[in-house]
């Protein structure tokens, strides 16, 4: 593929994005058109542990970890501080505000940021930590172990850049019965996280964070359109390879492929229409 058609697909990419993207907000914003987001299980467990942080008077943790601004994880950083600034709000009720820890200097100042414009409630001092060990140090990881020795968190949000350190932060929050959800755009800290931690969640949906965590239709209508573009992009995949294997194979007819796909839809449309059904 030449340069100038991967800049035109790119091109088509972005502007097929733009028109999702803003069809899905018009939709959302009809009550009688608003889409249901699919249920993820992780985010359904941070009211609760907000509501049990604002009784107990104990502080969330929200973690950056080496996610910062201006390298590789930029992206990541700009997506945790979005959801914590929601998770923030959401906490102002309270009187502790939740505690942020980071290993990254340029995220120090993007997150008192958000606890300055979030936090309305009382008590509105700021608890930001900061170990400057770098990525995949263990540094971090003893520093927020100290964290939860001394601020007793009632929950800890740990997304961002984690390495295998994320292990030693949720041992020490299990130990000390504290609910824990984790992400991290690190496969070794994803791994880690996928096997120890409460809640956890996968690739993109860190993305889609803001559409569950608050009540603006935009951020819905956006999660929309990312779970439309992962269903594209695993049809094409998946079709891709089909026709990749089936065009090697003699009995393969373009009128059988047809067959195929129809019944496909078909059965689609059936289990669609039973799941909308169930919902309503």
């Amino acid at each position: 593929m030449d340069v100038t058609t991967q800049q035109v697909l790119s091109i088509l990419f972005v502007l097929a994005t733009v028109v999702l993207v803003y069809t899905a907000r018009f939709l959302q914003s009809r009550a009688a058109s608003r889409r249901r987001l699919r249920p993820m299980s992780a985010f359904e467990r941070i009211p609760n542990w907000s509501s049990q942080a604002i009784e107990a008077d104990r502080p969330l943790h929200l973690a950056f970890g080496s996610a910062s601004i201006g390298e590789d994880n930029t992206a990541t950083a700009l997506a945790n501080a979005e959801l914590f600034h929601h998770i923030i709000e959401k906490n102002s009720a309270g009187d502790t505000p939740p505690a942020l820890s980071t290993s990254a200097p340029t995220t120090v100042p993007l997150a008192s940021a958000k606890v300055d414009a979030a936090w309305t409630g009382a008590g509105a001092e700021l608890n930001v930590h900061w170990y400057p060990q770098g990525k995949r140090a263990l540094g971090y990881a003893a520093g927020v172990t100290a964290v939860i020795g001394d601020d007793t968190p009632s929950a800890h949000i740990l997304a961002g850049s984690f390495g295998a350190e994320l292990g030693l932060i949720l041992d020490s929050a299990r130990r000390n019965r504290q609910g824990t959800l984790a992400v991290s755009d690190q496969l070794e800290g994803q791994a880690v996280a996928y096997a120890m931690a409460d809640e956890v969640l996968i690739g993109e949906e860190l993305f889609a964070a803001p559409a569950y965590v608050s009540d603006e239709g935009r951020a819905a209508a956006d999660a929309i359109v990312m779970d439309v573009w992962r269903a594209l992009l695993m049809i094409l995949v998946t079709l891709a390879l089909v026709l990749g294997v089936a065009g090697q194979l003699p009995w393969f007819s373009w009128q059988l492929l047809a067959v195929v796909v129809v019944v496909a839809l078909v059965l689609g449309a059936i289990l669609w229409t039973i799941q909308r059904r169930r919902d309503q």
